[in-house]
C-alpha cells in the first residue's frame, strides 16, 4: 500500500518536472526564408505576392536595398521586435536588408533594418511609415493586402527621397496608389475650419495694418504742424502787438519814477484825485508842473 502510494507520487513529480522542463526550454519557432516573401500565415493573395516580388527586384536593381517580408501566425512568447531581430540574424540578412515582420494571429508587427540601410532610411522612418500609411489599422483588421499595398507605396516615396531613384510602380499596388494620392491631396487641401480661420486672420491683419497706417499719418501730421509753428515763430521774431503795448506801459512807469517827475509831483500838488495818481504814476505830473 505504502509502496504504491509513493510510486504514484513519484510518477506525478516526474510528469510535472517533464512538463515544466519542456515549457522552460521551449524555443520560439522561426520560418525558413522562402525568398522576398515568406508567408507562413498564408495571409496575402497571389496577386499581392506577385507585386511584392516584382517590386522588390526593381528596388534591389535600382538602389541595392533588399526587401524581405515575413508573415507568421504566432511569436511563441517573444516580443515582436525581439522576434524580428532574431529572424533577421537567423536569415543572415545583410547591411542593406529591410525585414518587415507581421504576426497575423497576434495583430502585431515590426521592422528590422541593416546597419548601412539604417544610415539612409533609418529604422525610425520605416517604423513611422507603418502608421503614417495606415498599415497598422489595415493589418490589425486582417486586411493584409491593403496593409502591405499602402506600406510599399509609401516606402517607394521614401526611397525616392532618400536615394534619388524613381522606381515606377506601374500597375503594382494600383488600388493603393490612388488612395495615397487622394490622401495626399486631402492633406494639402485646407478644411472648412482652416479656410475660415485663414479668412479671419487675413481680416485681422488688414485691420491692424490700416490702423497702424492711420496712426502713423496722424503722428506725422502733428509733427509737421508743430514744426510749422516753430518755424513761423522763428521767422516772425520779436514781440507780438500786445507784447509791445505791455512793454510801452512798463517804460512809462519806469521813466515816470525819474527825479524831475518826483519833483513835479511834490510841487504840483495834491495828487489826491484819480487822474493825479494816474498821471503821477505815468510820469506826466512834471508836464502839469511846468504849466503851473
Amino acid at each position: 500500500m505504502k509502496a504504491s502510494f509513493w510510486k504514484t507520487i513519484a510518477a506525478a513529480v516526474l510528469a510535472a518536472s517533464l512538463l515544466l522542463g519542456g515549457t522552460a526550454f521551449a524555443q520560439a519557432r522561426y520560418p525558413s526564408r522562402a525568398g522576398v516573401l515568406t508567408d507562413d500565415a498564408n495571409a496575402l493573395t497571389q496577386s499581392m505576392a506577385a507585386d511584392i516580388a516584382s517590386y522588390a527586384a526593381d528596388v534591389e536593381d535600382e538602389t541595392g536595398v533588399r526587401l524581405n517580408i515575413a508573415l507568421v501566425h504566432f511569436l511563441d512568447g517573444e516580443s515582436v521586435q525581439g522576434y524580428a531581430d532574431a529572424l533577421f540574424a537567423r536569415w543572415a540578412l545583410g547591411e542593406n536588408d529591410l525585414l518587415v515582420l507581421g504576426a497575423a494571429a497576434e495583430d502585431t508587427f515590426a521592422v528590422s533594418v541593416g546597419t548601412s540601410l539604417a544610415r539612409k532610411l533609418s529604422a525610425g522612418n520605416v517604423k513611422t511609415l507603418l502608421y503614417a500609411t495606415g498599415f497598422d489599422k489595415a493589418f490589425q483588421t486582417q486586411q493584409y493586402d491593403a496593409a502591405f499595398g499602402r506600406f510599399l507605396v509609401g516606402l517607394n516615396e521614401l526611397i525616392h527621397k532618400q536615394f534619388g531613384e524613381s522606381i515606377r510602380l506601374g500597375r503594382r499596388f494600383e488600388a493603393y496608389q490612388s488612395q495615397a494620392a487622394g490622401e495626399s491631396a486631402a492633406a494639402q487641401k485646407p478644411s472648412m475650419g482652416e479656410s475660415i480661420g485663414n479668412m479671419v486672420q487675413g481680416m485681422v491683419d488688414a485691420t491692424s495694418s490700416l490702423w497702424s497706417s492711420t496712426s502713423n499719418t496722424v503722428k506725422e501730421s502733428v509733427t509737421d504742424y508743430q514744426a510749422y509753428r516753430d518755424q513761423r515763430d522763428e521767422r516772425r521774431g520779436g514781440l507780438s502787438t500786445s507784447g509791445w503795448i505791455v512793454l510801452g506801459v512798463i517804460a512809462l512807469i519806469v521813466f515816470g519814477q525819474s527825479e524831475p517827475a518826483r519833483r513835479a509831483r511834490r510841487r504840483g500838488g495834491c495828487g489826491c484825485g484819480p487822474l493825479g495818481w494816474i498821471f503821477g504814476l505815468l510820469g506826466l505830473g512834471a508836464l502839469f508842473g511846468r504849466k503851473r
